[in-house]
């Protein structure tokens, strides 16, 4: 399996369940406090932050998250062949900036490991995903692509759904007729202030025969569409109905409409966003029922509540594409629109309902920022690189090592084993790129044996720090080309301790920190103790070593 649509596949996944998760949690608060504030219902800023919470909880698993504490390490072999064996580590605790590298796994057969490494989840999170780790190895590789299949499906029925009722529109347009200005002027529905502001805002209104509830069609430049038989409506009546549209028009509702729309395209495996999308579609024409009776006398009222009761029983056809509509199809709707309309004043919504809604909103929000994993897809090909036997574990024991990115903030410009220009020779570690004076720190704890120039490599690697780690010290760090040092040889580091600055010193064609790892005295990936490298790589470096390596 390809390494990015591996890693794509895991995304895509997780983002599926993180989103329902979401969905389900925002239902159920927003649909409480609904019953606790009635006045809620009509506000479409709270149904459109409510999306807006559920696609923020789709896309957390495509953010490259840096320096992120790695709770779970699960290998898989990438063609789901073989046995898994997956070690476990939670650390709430661990320092910002940690990422915890858990013992090996065991080995395994197939093209490479997968690596997930979920993080900056609390010990409940953790669990889940443990159960998550504990699984076999068939099903958890055959979860992901099988949901992208799925996924893939489910969007493509949903777009042709789409594309058919934007044909019916189509057809309903062309079958309709443009009213002229002279015919606007004489139209009962329109006065002459309505009939200016349509003139010189350019909104297109056609009048159609077929039995349907006036509406605006199209998201950036509606038409007003009107059935012939609202010129059988009392002329007041028609005059509030086209009210009723134009502040649909005067405050942009189609487009809401067709953002909304889109959500529930995108995720459309989601009944939250579906649920959401009608209290929105509700709540805006609540809102412009409020402000066309705004003012008016109770007879008004009545009339207009008349109006709706008979356009609902003119109308034969409801066409399933989403639009804006003055009266509603389904009695129940209508039954609710009336005794809106009854209420003499508009209900307001006291600030602390708004302050609690907008918390608990951002309280999902975190909630899926806290508990989200980082993906990280490393196959194992570095015997590609390195002809000889793998590496020992970098742990003692059964404790696990703990690992720091030596920047806080990643840049891969090259990766370990591809070859370069400037060198006849693959190169032997990981180029990261940074601005002169940028902080590098210790990637693990241990005992500084280096510090200053390195006659090795026929001194190509300027001012350097090198760290030795483990009871025997068989692992060392080496950080070359610095502009400066803070280390003293013989001083014991912390993980995560600044020990110098990104430079250019020696052989360097841009300032950037080249990073080693040596495990007794053999060169090893980076990448087998810094999760996610991918996440962090430039387009070319990630380009250049699939050509190379092959993935």
């Amino acid at each position: 399996m390809n390494t990015l649509t591996a890693l794509w596949q895991w995304q895509l996944l997780l983002a599926s369940v993180g989103c329902v998760l979401a969905g389900i949690l925002v239902h159920g608060l927003l649909d409480g406090a609904a019953r606790i504030w009635p006045a809620l219902r009509a506000r479409r800023l709270v149904w459109l932050a409510a999306q807006a919470v559920i696609v923020a909880a789709a896309a957390l698993p495509f953010v490259p998250v840096r320096d992120q504490v790695s709770v779970v390490s699960l290998a898989l072999p990438a063609d789901g062949t073989g046995q898994s064996a997956a070690a476990v580590t939670v650390t709430p605790t661990a320092p910002a900036g940690a990422e915890v590298a858990v013992a090996e796994p065991a080995p395994l057969t197939g093209r490479g490991n997968l690596h997930v490494l979920a993080g900056s989840a609390a010990t409940a999170g953790a669990d889940a995903i443990a159960a998550i780790a504990a699984a076999p190895a068939t099903l958890l590789w055959l979860a992901p692509p099988l949901w992208a299949a799925i996924y893939l499906a489910g969007l493509g029925w949903t777009l042709w759904r789409q594309l058919r009722a934007r044909q019916l529109w189509r057809g309903l347009l062309v079958s309709a007729h443009r009213l002229a200005p002279h015919d606007l002027a004489a139209h009962g529905g329109i006065t002459a202030q309505q009939w200016r502001a349509i003139d010189r805002q350019g909104l297109t209104v056609m009048e159609t025969a077929a039995a349907i509830s006036p509406l605006l069609v199209g998201a950036w430049r509606p038409v007003l569409l009107l059935p012939a038989h609202l010129r059988q409506f009392d002329p007041d009546q028609q005059q509030m109905i086209v009210a009723h549209e134009l502040q649909h028009w005067r405050t942009r509702d189609p487009l809401w409409l067709a953002v909304s729309a889109l959500v529930q395209t995108v995720l459309w495996f989601n009944p939250a966003s579906r649920w959401l999308g009608a209290r929105l579609a509700w709540a805006l024409e609540l809102a412009c029922d409020s402000q066309v009776l705004a003012g008016r006398a109770q007879h008004e009222r009545k009339q207009y509540a008349g109006a709706l009761l008979k356009q609902w029983r003119q109308q034969l056809v409801a066409l399933p594409a989403p639009a804006l509509a003055f009266g509603g199809a389904h009695a129940d709707s209508v039954t609710a629109r009336i005794r809106h309309l009854q209420q003499a004043t508009v209900t307001t919504l006291p600030a602390a309902a708004a302050w609690a809604v907008a918390a608990a909103l951002g309280a999902v929000l975190a909630a899926g920022v806290l508990l989200q994993p980082a993906l990280a897809v490393t196959p194992a090909t570095a015997a590609d690189v390195t002809p000889t036997a793998p590496a020992p574990a970098l742990t003692s024991g059964a404790a696990p090592v703990v690992w720091h990115n030596p920047l806080q903030r990643m840049r891969v410009s090259g990766f370990f084993g591809v070859m370069r220009n400037v060198s006849p020779q693959p190169s032997k570690g990981l180029d990261l790129a940074a601005p002169i004076g940028t902080p590098v720190r210790a990637a693990v704890a241990g005992t500084v044996t280096t510090v200053g120039e390195l006659h090795e490599n026929n001194g190509r690697y300027g001012t350097v720090v090198i760290i030795a780690s483990g009871p025997d010290g068989a692992t060392e760090t080496v950080y070359a080309h610095l502009d400066t040092t803070t280390v003293q040889p013989g001083a014991r580091i912390a993980g995560g301790q600044v020990i110098g600055t990104v430079g250019v010193t020696g052989f360097s064609t841009g300032p950037h920190l080249h990073f080693q790892v040596r495990q007794h005295g053999r060169l090893t990936d980076p990448a087998t103790v810094l999760a996610g490298l991918d996440r962090y790589a430039t387009k070319r470096a990630l380009t250049v070593r699939r050509e190379q390596l092959g993935y």
